[in-house]
């Protein structure tokens, strides 16, 4: 079995004209991200049936769909409100991490319980550096606390400032997002992009964070798995491709999830650690009898 950790899904509303509805919902940073000004194009776009027409082909069971790290509370609301009618809709496939924004302050806080109480599976991708908000703030504090009450992990994107410039990067200060981690320890936390292949030993010491490949054929090349699990332990990283996100640009005229699976597969990574990465982490992090049906324990 293979679940994605890591994908991203809009409606036809967002992707039929990204620039007027950026617009609309004032979120500049976004549009950056997904049609930058030069450059090419790599974001692709999906429908839900696309989505699954996509899973299915690459016999993928069932995928965490994250929010995005909007600039505005009121996006993230908006935002909830897609994945609740995806996940209403396909429950046996699609798992759902809310948004957050601290700047909502209670009313973000509300939205997320709201979310957690009605079948989000966890919280993120959150990046405060380009939300508007500090790593000390106290409203994600909040929310990371809610988090472990309610065994949701939470996704935190982060960048490696090593890496080759890209339009829309943002540094993580990795010391501010290791110091949540140590302060709530009943949280789980998943650092996206193999937390940027950043402080591995002070990862490793941290039993409560994870690690995603979201987007890292792009980054790194293909040894850089083997390198993190010789570092961090196969226990701790989980399969993500950023789907629909084209991250092999040259194999790829459109999104799938094929092309990510067969590179790990090829990578030297012996069965046991893919069956690992692949699966079997994430479920021992995902709040217990969510989103999984029976039968897809069978």
């Amino acid at each position: 079995m293979t679940i994605d950790a890591h994908i991203h899904l809009y409606p036809a509303s967002v992707y039929d004209n990204p620039f007027s509805w950026a617009e609309e919902w004032k979120e500049p940073y976004w549009l950056q991200c997904v049609s930058p000004s030069s450059g090419p194009k790599l974001q692709g776009w999906a429908s839900v049936d696309e989505l699954l027409r996509d899973m299915d082909a690459a016999e993928i069971q069932q995928a965490i769909i994250l929010g995005w790290y909007w600039e505005n509370a009121s996006t993230c609301y908006e935002n909830i409100s897609w994945q609740r009618n995806w996940i209403a809709s396909h429950p046996d496939r699609l798992i759902a991490f809310a948004p957050f924004n601290a700047k909502g302050r209670a009313a973000s806080i509300d939205t997320l319980k709201q979310a957690l109480e009605c079948g989000f599976g966890g919280i993120g991708e959150l990046n405060p550096p380009a939300q508007g908000y500090t790593y000390d703030n106290e409203t994600l504090d909040l929310a990371l606390a809610l988090a472990g009450e309610y065994d949701a992990p939470i996704n935190f994107h982060v960048t490696d400032p090593a890496s080759h410039d890209y339009p829309g990067k943002i540094e993580t200060p990795i010391d501010s997002l290791l110091a949540l981690a140590e302060s709530h320890p009943k949280t789980t936390f998943i650092f996206a992009h193999l937390a940027g292949m950043m402080e591995l030993p002070k990862l490793k010491s941290l039993s409560n964070v994870y690690l995603d490949t979201a987007a890292v054929p792009m980054l790194y090349p293909r040894d850089i798995y083997q390198t993190a699990i010789e570092s961090v332990g196969c226990d701790r990283i989980l399969f993500g491709s950023d789907y629909p996100l084209r991250t092999f640009p040259k194999m790829q005229r459109k999104p799938d999830f094929k092309t990510h699976i067969d590179s790990l597969k090829s990578s030297g990574i012996s069965q046991v650690d893919l069956d690992n990465i692949f699966d079997r982490n994430i479920r021992e992090i995902l709040p217990q009898g969510e989103p999984f049906p029976k039968e897809a324990n069978s």
